[in-house]
């Protein structure tokens, strides 16, 4: 190109073509063709026409090949065909059947499939929802976290959440959270393949839904629609929103105590940007103005949907039960059997024979165990010697007046046998009612297990026959009955 342009410029200020090729040492049909050309210069040279002599006569025969494999899959490679004409007597270069193929495809295949046409959504329409991965510091510690993303697709008013990881109880939190931040939920969803959603991708946009997930887009009345495999811009608005949020929010990395804490300096940060940030479309409105024209077209649900993922587990013979990784105590009556567990995104709830055996806040650390003392307190009336070297009443906390008793009732012959066994009424009689037989018992000055036990026995006895007495009511009658002896009168009849 710098020679092309050296030659007009001489050629411009006069110099003949003759004397512009002897200086430039290339012949005068190149240099008159140069100054000639009326078309626009373009740098390199373009082949108009591709000759293919070694390909000529077997041109039909590949085509041929290419037609019948079109559509087969997996589709055979440029390789594939090569050795296919060979063994017709091919006797080319594989770049020659190359470059045919190329040319041909491109024929063939009218339109590009990377083109996109632009969406539009109506109020209340649809919402896209996909998972990001981010870095976030909790306690000085950089954490992996998952990242839930909302967005209505007419307002494009958006909702953020962190989650440990994107299993199904983690999902169900997200959408529950979002739509009661958004007062309900649009007619449709629309989202990727994730497993937690789709059990199985079928023909063209048909999917085989997981349970669950059907359950929570009932509970919403929402229609999911899935994404063609690989194709995220069928839901290009919330993919956008992933790499805007990663600027807004996550740059730089939050930073808290819990994931609790930075969900709520998140919440901050999308409703100031919902309010203050313009529609992408409607650029004399705001995000929050466009949602308010939106939110009567959302239906919110009476009730939250109870979004958790059901499992039975087998409690061990220390009434311990394995979760995600670590054990949680349940009551001791259910040693050794079967027990439902209820997983939410934060909490663990177990249920032995349609009653809670044991809640915990989820954690999720690995190989961790994790005690209430209260499930192992029954098991002190028959095994008092736990109370010393059992793991979970290390560091146990106990009510002022239990601690008094304990240090008194150890210092004699069997003391804390005896402190164990009442500590084993806790669970049946409750806390408060043991402390206040205890309080009782050291005001008169006589601390032994049979007098606090007796106290507490009392105590019960004196309330139940509260409860049982009946205090008699005396209405006042509005209208008193008038006495008639001549009733009894006519009774007697023909006896007077």
């Amino acid at each position: 190109m710098e020679t092309k342009r050296k030659i007009l410029v001489k050629y411009r200020n006069g110099e003949k073509i003759r004397q512009i090729s002897r200086e430039a040492q290339i012949s005068r049909n190149t240099i008159r063709g140069i100054v000639r050309n009326k078309e626009q210069i373009k740098e390199g040279y373009e082949r108009k026409v591709q000759p293919y002599p070694a390909l000529g006569e077997y041109i039909g025969k590949l085509e041929k090949i290419l037609r019948e494999n079109k559509n087969t899959k997996p589709k055979p490679t440029n390789r594939h065909v090569y050795e296919e004409i060979v063994l017709q007597g091919y006797k080319g270069s594989y770049s020659t059947i190359s470059r045919y193929i190329s040319k041909w495809n491109k024929k063939e295949r009218s339109i590009n499939p990377a083109a996109c046409v632009p969406l539009e959504f109506s109020a209340g329409e649809a919402y896209q929802f996909d998972w990001s991965e981010e870095h976030v510091m909790i306690n000085d510690e950089i954490v992996k976290v998952k990242v839930a993303h909302f967005m209505l697709c007419y307002s494009r008013k958006r909702f953020v959440r962190i989650y440990p990881n994107e299993k199904q109880e983690m999902v169900f939190d997200a959408h529950i959270k979002a739509f009661e931040y958004m007062g309900g939920s649009p007619k449709r969803g629309i989202y990727d393949n994730m497993k937690t959603a789709v059990q199985k991708v079928l023909r063209g946009k048909e999917r085989e839904w997981n349970k669950n997930f059907e359950q929570l887009c009932a509970h919403y009345m929402v229609e999911p629609t899935a994404c063609t495999p690989a194709r995220g811009n069928e839901k290009g608005r919330v993919e956008r929103q992933v790499a805007v949020d990663r600027q807004q929010f996550f740059t730089p990395m939050p930073k808290g105590k819990s994931m609790e804490e930075i969900n709520d300096q998140l919440m901050s940060g999308f409703i100031k940007y919902n309010n203050t940030h313009k529609h992408p479309e409607y650029k004399d409105q705001t995000i929050e103005e466009m949602y308010q024209k939106e939110k009567d077209g959302l239906v919110s649900a009476p009730i939250l949907f109870d979004g958790h993922k059901e499992s039975y587990l087998k409690v061990s013979t220390t009434c311990l039960v394995r979760y995600d990784r670590n054990s949680y105590s349940v009551n001791c009556k259910c040693a050794g059997e079967i027990v439902e567990c209820k997983a939410y995104a934060d909490i663990l709830i177990f249920i032995y024979e349609g009653k809670e055996v044991g809640v915990h806040t989820r954690k999720f650390s690995k190989g961790e165990t994790y005690y209430n003392p209260e499930h192992y307190l029954p098991l002190l009336k028959i095994k008092p010697g736990a109370l010393r070297n059992g793991a979970p009443f290390n560091g146990l906390e106990l009510p002022q007046e239990l601690c008094k008793v304990r240090e008194l009732l150890e210092g004699k012959k069997n003391g804390a046998r005896d402190f164990a066994q009442i500590l084993s009424y806790i669970p049946v009689e409750s806390m408060e009612a043991v402390v206040i037989a205890c309080k009782e018992a050291l005001k008169g000055g006589i601390i032994t297990k049979d007098i606090i036990l007796n106290i507490l026995h009392r105590g019960n006895d004196q309330k139940e026959v509260a409860d049982n007495k009946l205090e008699e009511v005396y209405r006042e009658l509005k209208c008193a009955p008038e006495v008639d002896l001549k009733q009894y009168d006519q009774l007697l009849g023909n006896r007077l």
